[in-house]
């Protein structure tokens, strides 16, 4: 769940898949980048005549981040399933320093979206 008082999932990367399901809330906009260097993004909520989605399948190996997006509820509640299943030991979190070297056109985003003190 992102809330209003913690607003981003910040960018990392799952060897296994998942499926995103929307639940309620606000939308939330994800950043997908993937290998080949393609950014995607994707809105999830609850307005599908507005191009928004309930489900979001992530392929392994693909960079994410999530934000919540400003509506009126304050925060927004989604669930994963993940396959083959999850392991934490296959999920690597993005430093900006990284993803700017490896992707430098998205520098920006990066800098918005990543926080390198999370393990301290």
């Amino acid at each position: 769940m992102l809330t209003k008082d913690s607003p981003i999932g910040h960018f990392h990367l799952n060897q296994s898949h998942i499926v995103h399901y929307y639940h309620l809330g606000d939308a939330i906009q994800y950043s997908l980048i993937f290998p080949d260097g393609t950014l995607k993004t994707v809105v999830m909520g609850s307005d599908i005549i507005a191009g928004q989605c309930l489900q979001l399948r992530v392929p392994g190996g693909v960079w994410k981040a999530s934000q919540l997006t400003n509506g009126l509820a304050g925060y927004g509640l989604i669930s994963e399933a993940v396959s083959p299943g999850l392991d934490l030991a296959d999920m690597e979190l993005g430093s900006q320093q990284q993803l700017s070297e490896q992707f430098p056109e998205y520098a920006e985003l990066f800098e918005k979206l990543t926080r390198n003190d999370w393990l301290r």
